[in-house]
């Protein structure tokens, strides 16, 4: 085997893996036509007359020319990448926004969550799973997760209810779906609302259902490296016509929509945003969507062929996709009992071989000073300021074990990358294994990173 490019060798592969934005015909031709059209955003902040019967119509019936809508609903390009993202998810309302944080806190919103409520999430995300929490003055309470599938643990809700817990936010983490099941089981006997945030896992199925689907709300995101992509961007969807309407309301400036006929409970959370998707952006998302399918099936055929090449590589366990699961990464756990060489060693060599191989996010949620320390809203720590709740180290000792001791990401499994360029992938981790012994006992610079 060759030298080991950290030790002077030559790398397994020079060039960089491609990106994954891919622009087509479609793209431009539907970019081109909002520009032709000069309807780069139709949206209104005020209402029609009609507005609270548009509310409620299904995102199918929404799809028209007619000037009406041209208002609070958005314009043409808004309404078709609305009307398609519910035909592609068999879900009857889709509230498109500009980004999928502003989904979430939309989601939150709309389920009524109150000043000093408590949602139940993962404890291993993107900063914006909890953080959209606190928009609405609520208080994320974190669940360690579940080894096998890297998502919240169901068995480990319960005990993190109090009478404060209004709802669960759970995370299909990396293209793997949450145990819904169990978790619908517990909203249910506890009253609670569900939320989905599936920004990683469009496509993926729980025993034949579409993760974003099952719960009450599930929200999906579209910035650029997701599996489709508009820049920004990011879809609400549920199947609860009132759910629809207040996400529809939060969505737009809804506090220019009641009038004294509202009582208090509908005008609760209908604070407006101004979380609106343009018409260039629902563009690219109609064109996109289109692409999902093929797209997913690429990062599938690209995981299948690694987790077969990999899976006899002494010291790494390769992490099984089931046939219904769209991997957004492929996830590996590095065995450090079994090989004895520091983690970010390997990481560095297999970095120095051309593979930009990495350990997951830089830390999990509760770990952020803004939750250590418990300031969001001015100085005087609300929304925790009336709370017990605490966050520390060792509160999820499963995730924390798996981010800073096993966790090794492979991102580029994204399509234009093809089996050839896993192929690389496959010979740099196996010459860096098969040559482990020649970095135990050498000393060499870990930071440095591959530049992707």
């Amino acid at each position: 085997m060759d030298k080991l490019a950290i030790l002077g060798g030559s790398p397994v592969r020079k060039s960089p893996f491609k990106s994954n934005v891919v622009v087509g015909e479609r793209e431009r031709r539907l970019i081109n036509e909002v520009i032709d059209n000069a309807e780069f955003s139709r949206f209104m902040g005020a209402p029609t007359d009609d507005i609270n019967e548009l509310l409620v119509k299904k995102s199918k019936d929404l799809e028209n020319d007619n000037d009406r809508y041209f208002s609070f609903l958005g314009g043409r390009m808004v309404r078709k990448f609305e009307a398609d993202f519910s035909s592609e998810f068999s879900i009857p309302y889709s509230i498109s926004v500009n980004s999928a944080t502003s989904g979430l806190a939309t989601a939150i919103g709309a389920i009524g969550i109150e000043p000093e409520d408590e949602i139940i999430t993962t404890c291993m995300s993107f900063n914006a799973t909890a953080v959209s929490i606190l928009m609405f003055n609520a208080i994320p309470v974190f669940v360690d997760i579940d080894p096998h599938n890297f998502c919240l643990d169901p068995k480990k809700i319960v005990e993190k209810i109090s009478n404060k817990t209004k709802a669960i936010l759970v995370v299909h983490f990396l293209g793997f779906p949450v145990d819904m099941d169990p978790i619908m089981e517990i909203a249910e006997t506890y009253n609670l609302k569900v939320i989905e945030d599936a920004a990683q896992a469009p496509g993926s199925r729980y025993k034949e259902k579409l993760v974003g689907t099952i719960g009450h709300m599930g929200v999906f995101s579209f910035n650029e490296p997701k599996n489709i992509q508009t820049g920004e961007g990011g879809m609400v969807v549920t199947a609860d016509p009132e759910l629809a309407k207040r996400a529809r309301l939060i969505r737009n400036h809804g506090e220019s929509v009641p009038d004294e006929s509202w009582d208090d409970a509908s005008l609760v959370n209908i604070i407006g945003m101004n979380y609106r998707m343009t018409e260039l952006t629902a563009a690219l998302g109609v064109a996109q969507l289109s692409r999902l399918k093929d797209l997913n099936n690429s990062r599938i055929e690209n995981v299948k062929y690694l987790a077969k090449n990999l899976e006899n590589v002494f010291g790494i366990t390769t992490t099984k996709f089931l046939d219904e699961y769209v991997p957004h990464v492929f996830p590996m756990k590095y065995e450090y009992a079994a090989v004895g060489v520091n983690r970010e060693k390997v990481l560095a060599a297999i970095r120095a071989e051309g593979i930009p191989l990495g350990t997951g996010y830089s830390r999990l949620m509760y770990e952020n000073p803004l939750f250590l320390r418990k300031i969001a809203y001015g100085r005087d720590h609300y929304p925790w300021k009336n709370s017990n709740i605490s966050y520390g180290k060792g509160d999820c000792p499963i995730a924390e074990d798996m981010l800073y001791k096993s966790f090794l990401w492979f991102y580029h499994i994204h399509y234009p990358n093809t089996i050839a360029d896993m192929e690389d992938v496959v010979n740099a981790i196996g010459k860096v294994f098969e040559n482990i012994d020649e970095i135990k006992n050498v000393d060499f610079d870990v930071s440095a990173s591959y530049k992707w």
